[in-house]
């Protein structure tokens, strides 16, 4: 299968727009391009993101830890679990990062660390720099031996906004709090097969990082 090198454009809907009530199903047929079945749930109206069978979307992003560059559609025969964040964020993005620290743990009992990658987004490259982004590695207990987990930092704020907001299709809002600043956004976990797929689409703050894992290993045996 040949990947699709596609950034995706347009998700331009409001968080309000993407946040709404469940009224679609996924297709009746499972894809070519993916290993694991439709998922029995349906999804939340029309989403921005991408679902099951989608495309991801292909974009590259220095990691500032490992001092390199990483390239979405260049990560070899890996899946890969992605989410965007920002590190000093006080509430949705704690259960979040949380969650994909214990995957990445898991997926080490399970002898698939070799075979995974992690990738956390930040959309606040402007405070998420090195050192605060080993920090929050040290907060959450990263596995950053692993070689497997990739802080991902856009170069500016408009570069964040073309990949998280409008290539994800996750949206976020800077609110200006005097010298400071805040961020409303949604919270989206995407399970990503080697060949650049969307195996699986987890909403909300606090996915199943059992259920992710479980997930992730039926990928990686299904791939081999």
């Amino acid at each position: 299968m040949n990947r699709r090198r596609v950034l995706g454009a347009g998700a331009t809907a409001g968080l309000t727009a993407v946040a709404g009530c469940l009224t679609g199903l996924v297709a009746e047929e499972s894809s070519d391009d993916v290993v694991l079945e439709q998922p029995e749930e349906g999804i939340e109206g029309d989403p921005s993101y991408p679902t099951y069978g989608d495309p991801f979307p292909t974009f590259e992003a220095e990691d500032p830890l490992a001092e390199t560059t990483v390239a979405v559609d260049d990560l070899g025969d890996d899946a890969f679990v992605a989410t965007a964040f920002f590190a000093s964020c006080p509430a949705e993005c704690i259960p979040l990062i949380d969650s994909l620290t214990r995957v990445q743990d898991n997926a080490a009992d399970r002898g698939l660390g070799d075979e995974s990658r992690f990738l956390a987004i930040t959309f606040d490259p402007e405070r998420d720099t090195a050192e605060s982004l080993r920090e929050h590695a040290d907060m959450f207990d990263v596995d950053l031996e692993a070689g497997n987990w990739h802080y991902l930092r856009p170069d500016g704020r408009e570069r964040a906004k073309e990949i998280v907001h409008e290539g994800l299709g996750i949206p976020f809002q800077r609110e200006e709090m005097g010298d400071d600043y805040d961020f409303i956004h949604i919270t989206v976990t995407f399970l990503v097969n080697p060949d650049g797929y969307v195996e699986r689409t987890y909403r909300g703050e606090n996915p199943d990082a059992g259920r992710i894992t479980d997930d992730l290993e039926r990928v990686v045996d299904g791939w081999q």
